[in-house]
């Protein structure tokens, strides 16, 4: 079986800290320990698949004290009691960089919120940092160069590429750090209450966040037509498309859009050649034609509405 995680040999220079692999509650337990016993703010980040925040699978937490990091596997095991661990302190806060989608991704996938949060994003818009995001303040505050080429990476992939690793774990281990000098830079600007105005304000968006029981899509498709089997067929070609992307099929989901979808809906193609005149990519037909195919013939065309 392969290793879940890239080995030292594969990097072209050494890792700038320790990075820890965390994949089963054997292996969690001691930072579990480390959690609970904390005494200072820690940071935490995540990788998701990459079907937006209503629907994405977390596939990586990363967590870190600003000396070390540690990457959760949250594909293996049960890994809530981690976060729980991370969240209990009534003291000690949790660094995110906005937050407002990573906490509300945590709180729909596992229902669990933290209470106190400072937020690095939120820290620089009340400070008027002109470009506030995690690399320029990485750069900014601590001189420290990342890149953005894995972000919109296969997070699901087992091992993890060294760009990957060295990606998740910078993106948690450079918060304690940012925090410490943004904390600063507030309070010496005299804008602590705008920033904790501000993170309120994030995290009741986060606690008052539910996601949305239909596709957004979907809401103006139904304007557009009347036909309910068209609608009913859209509905299963998006849960469709969410599954195979969560599962890691990321060419599908940069390729095949909503209007596509829709379009397949209205028309309902029988057969590869129908699918592709639709607008489905020809190449893609061959890998998941056959699949699409099947899902549109498992759709029932619903009752029409009694009138009375």
């Amino acid at each position: 079986m392969p290793s879940p995680f890239p080995g030292p040999e594969q990097f072209k220079e050494a890792l700038p800290f320790p990075i820890h692999w965390v994949s089963d509650a054997e292996s969690a337990a001691p930072l579990r320990e480390r959690l609970l016993a904390r005494t200072e703010p820690w940071g935490i980040d995540i990788e998701t698949t990459l079907t937006g925040q209503h629907h994405c699978e977390v596939a990586l937490v990363q967590i870190s004290d600003g000396r070390e990091a540690w990457l959760v596997d949250s594909l293996a095991f049960d890994y809530k009691p981690v976060i729980e661990a991370l969240y209990a302190s009534p003291l000690h806060f949790v660094i995110v960089h906005g937050g407002i989608g990573d906490l509300a991704v945590l709180k729909r996938v596992l229902r669990v919120m933290p209470d106190q949060v400072f937020d690095t994003l939120v820290a620089a818009q009340v400070l008027g940092i002109p470009s506030p995001n995690l690399r320029e303040l990485a750069r900014e505050c601590l001189m420290v160069t990342m890149t953005k080429g894995s972000q919109q990476s296969n997070w699901r992939v087992r091992p993890l590429s060294p760009g990957q690793y060295r990606y998740g774990a910078l993106d948690a281990w450079v918060l304690p750090g940012i925090a410490r000098v943004l904390s600063a830079r507030v309070a010496a600007a005299g804008k602590t209450e705008d920033t904790r105005e501000g993170t309120r304000a994030m995290l009741e968006a986060v606690r008052t966040y539910e996601p949305p029981k239909i596709h957004p899509y979907e809401v103006g498709f139904s304007r557009r037509t009347r036909d309910r089997g068209a609608r009913a067929r859209l509905h299963a070609l998006l849960d469709w498309r969410t599954v195979m992307a969560n599962r890691g099929n990321i060419a599908l989901l940069m390729s095949v859009g909503n209007r596509i979808l829709g379009t397949l809906a209205e028309r309902n193609p029988r057969n590869e050649a129908e699918l592709v005149s639709a607008g489905f990519p020809r190449a893609l037909a061959r890998r998941y034609g056959d699949k699409i195919l099947r899902v549109l013939a498992s759709v029932h065309e619903p009752d029409e509405p009694k009138s009375h």
